[in-house]
């Protein structure tokens, strides 16, 4: 199995290396270029997902990042789940907002006139409104967030 990608050494930033990571049952080695980097007995090479399709490489003492051109290929192959991407502050769970509470606060507060005539509103409207204005409030939150 020969997988394409960039190598990195450990705290190094950037691009990287284009090389070529050459496996089989019993090697592995790092090619760049026409030069082998180095060779390495399978069972001396570690292999860990670091995020963003990035993995951590252990060979045999020798620490380095691998970034393969196909990092799920390459996690297949190496038999290991891909790390999950790490979460933003946008990505965390927002507390919902208790729109049923908000509603009963709004028409508990409603007083209606004794002597109110017809063109005021009445409390069922009142209700349907404020529930109305909720729900479209909620949507473009909603929306908003999905953004």
């Amino acid at each position: 199995m020969v997988f394409r990608g960039a190598v990195l050494l450990p705290g190094e930033t950037g691009d990287g290396l284009h090389a070529s990571l050459e496996m089989d049952d019993e090697l592995v080695r790092l090619i760049a270029g026409d030069d082998e980097l180095g060779s390495w007995g399978r069972d001396d090479c570690d292999v860990v997902p670091s995020g963003k399709g990035s993995f951590q490489m252990d060979l045999a003492g020798e620490l380095l990042s691998f970034v393969p051109e196909s990092p799920s290929a390459f996690a297949e192959a190496m038999t290991i789940p891909l790390a999950p991407e790490p979460s933003t502050p946008a990505d965390e769970q927002r507390p919902m907002y208790d729109y049923d509470a908000a509603i009963d606060e709004v028409i508990a507060r409603v007083t209606l006139s004794e002597d109110a005539g017809d063109d005021i509103l009445t409390k069922p409207v009142l209700v349907g409104i404020v529930g109305l204005s909720t729900m479209v409030i909620a949507g473009l939150a909603t929306v908003s967030v999905m953004l």
